[in-house]
């Protein structure tokens, strides 16, 4: 399929340089499973991603800010874009000009950017059998035209993340089970955006991954300026191993530049706090271990597989501890029946 259009889209030329910046969770990731990971629209930091001002629908849909009744429409117009914004995953890649130790630190401190032009990001969307979409994002809303289109609201952000200069690979995926009536309250009044008494259904994932050919769309690796050597070693050796050149360094690698704590208080910038990960207690991985082994060999199979399609599907890249210690239990069990005779392939033969 070919890269569809859509209105008051902006591109750049088809040799511009674009980079994607990756931490080494990410890095890692697209380099073990050779996919671009496209992140739900509504789950990003910014919490009015692909969603306009206030101030723009107001003036569009001409509504008194002074009416309680246009009150009202103005919700239910945004609460049901904040849920018809849900069908776009998104896959975010920055317009080169020159290296910047923001992006750095916002993107990829301990990882990577990945090199690549804009022609060869659109021939890798142009593969996908997915209703694909690219162009750059615009800033503000003096671009915007005076439509109430979802496709110029999910490529255009406010004008404090201007310096991104983002290129923005997206795909337009609805899903029937997704609901678009869960901005409404229990007294039937709308609200801008959905409400937890109202959750999605837990089919609707937080992403999408699709397979590109790394070489073909990866032609250069550029290491962060703050990565460790160990850090250095592992990103070398994926490039090595995933693409047909090698990784170097960047070029604020130097004496000059700050570390990462020295820019981070410089700038004003607050140390990522890390979500403490679950760990699952030894007596609810004996339960978990008991219960499955009361169920046949091919429907312990389908839950493991289930559960490790689920885990690919995550964020971050990575299984979380607690889904990592219930897919050992899972194959702890198929082993110890191997070892005691039990064919547990049977049903495939």
């Amino acid at each position: 399929m070919s890269v569809l259009s859509y209105h008051n889209q902006k591109e750049p030329s088809d040799d511009a340089v674009i980079w994607r910046f990756m931490n080494l969770r990410k890095f890692r990731d697209l380099m073990a499973n050779e996919e671009l990971y496209f992140c739900r629209a509504d789950l990003f930091s910014d919490k009015t991603e692909g969603l306009p001002p206030e101030q723009y629908v107001r003036r569009i849909l001409r509504l008194n800010p002074l009416d309680v009744h246009d009150q009202v429409k103005l919700n239910e117009h945004l609460g049901t874009l904040a849920q018809d914004r849900e069908m776009f995953f998104i896959n975010c890649w920055h317009l080169y000009r020159e290296e910047e130790l923001a992006l750095w630190e916002q993107y990829g401190p301990d990882g990577a950017a990945v090199c690549s032009r804009y022609g060869l990001l659109k021939t890798a969307m142009a593969r996908l059998l997915d209703d694909a979409h690219l162009g750059s994002v615009q800033y503000g809303t003096g671009h915007l035209t005076d439509r109430f289109n979802i496709l110029e609201f999910i490529t255009t952000k406010q004008e404090k993340f201007e310096t991104d200069r983002e290129v923005r690979a997206f795909l337009m995926a609805p899903n029937v089970v997704s609901g678009n009536n869960r901005h409404i309250d229990l007294d039937g009044f709308p609200h801008p955006f959905p409400l937890d008494m109202n959750p999605r259904h837990p089919w609707v994932p937080e992403g999408k991954r699709r397979r590109i050919n790394l070489q073909d769309l990866v032609k250069d690796v550029v290491i962060s300026p703050w990565a460790e050597p160990e850090e250095v070693e592992e990103v070398k050796r994926w490039t090595k191993l995933k693409t047909s050149g090698a990784a170097r360094d960047s070029e604020l690698r130097n004496g000059a530049t700050p570390g990462l704590v020295e820019f981070r208080e410089y700038k004003g910038i607050a140390e990522p706090v890390r979500e403490k990960e679950r760990v699952v207690p030894r007596e609810e991985l004996e339960r978990f271990y008991a219960t499955l082994s009361s169920l046949q060999p091919s429907r312990i199979r389908f839950l493991y597989a289930q559960r490790w399609e689920a885990c690919r599907l995550i964020r971050g890249g990575l299984p979380s501890k607690a889904d990592l210690q219930f897919l050992e239990a899972t194959l702890r069990l198929l082993k110890d029946w191997a070892e005691q005779g039990v064919d547990v392939w049977s049903d495939l033969r």
